[in-house]
């Protein structure tokens, strides 16, 4: 196919990159295929279905672990600092699993993974050389941005965004049933009846603080979002030109084998002359 064309060390390190860049290429591509078809056809489960799947649920935050908003001082799931200060924005966030809980049915939801879109919970401005708190301090020494905003002793505002305890929470996600352990509640001594020998029987129980259900991303769509707001599934899909990677990654690796290919046969003939 490439026999016209003189093999350089050039062309052939490119073809060498366009095999290797076809795969993520095509994967990606093919990611968001499976995405925009699940998004498009997906709606609200009940909680007390015990859906699996990608699904999309609603329910009432309830924590795993204790923290607490920096701004309004609310129990929550996790937050987001908004620092606007000295012409220069920052963000830090802190997430944590939390429970969702409807009708008596638990989910525990990765809230690490994903994407978060919470609304305001509230704000605060800080006057030109006034100190935060220590724990907001902390806070900002996580981002250089917001540490030069805290620093520059200039006026600047934080916004909190919070996943408040007890507020409703809507969750797009891969959902599997949960229950994976169990453990022993009591053992008993039976006879087997042919003999007076006994035998240890044990009953098992699971856990009663496991959730019934996990959410959280996979590997085929990759994809978690937590809101405060009911979302509309539609709006969030990708974009229609990110699926060209379906057909472009493989004529990528294609086109470089090729390449490659007529590029070993002419130093081979090259060789043999």
């Amino acid at each position: 196919m490439f026999s016209f064309i003189e093999p350089t060390p050039a062309g052939i390190a490119l073809a060498a990159a366009l095999v290797v860049a076809g795969a993520p290429l095509f994967s990606g591509g093919l990611r968001v295929l499976r995405l925009r078809r699940h998004l498009a056809r997906l709606s609200e489960r009940p909680l007390a279905e015990l859906p699996t799947g990608f699904v999309l649920v609603r329910g009432r935050v309830t924590l795993d672990s204790p923290l607490v908003a920096p701004i309004s001082g609310r129990p929550c799931a996790g937050f987001r600092i908004e620092v606007r200060g000295a012409g220069v924005s920052a963000k830090v966030e802190e997430r944590r699993p939390f429970r969702l809980a409807a009708d008596d049915v638990t989910a525990r939801v990765f809230a690490a993974e994903g994407s978060w879109d919470v609304a305001m919970s509230a704000e605060r401005s800080f006057a030109p050389g006034e100190s935060p708190s220590e724990n907001l301090c902390a806070l900002m020494d996580r981002s250089p941005e917001a540490a030069w905003i805290r620093r520059s002793r200039a006026a600047f505002t934080i916004v909190e965004r919070a996943l408040v305890v007890s507020h409703e929470c809507f969750v797009i996600g891969q959902a599997r049933q949960a229950r994976p352990f169990e453990l022993p509640a009591e053992a008993e001594m039976l006879r087997t009846g042919t003999d007076d020998v006994p035998m240890a029987a044990t009953a098992s129980r699971f856990w009663s603080s496991e959730p019934d259900l996990w959410i959280g991303t996979d590997g085929h769509l990759d994809f978690l979002r937590i809101s405060d707001q009911a979302p509309e599934p539609r709006a969030l899909l990708p974009a229609p030109w990110r699926v060209v990677g379906v057909v472009l990654g493989p004529f990528l690796s294609l086109f470089g084998l090729l390449y490659l290919a007529s590029a070993a046969d002419r130093l081979r003939a090259a060789a043999g002359s």
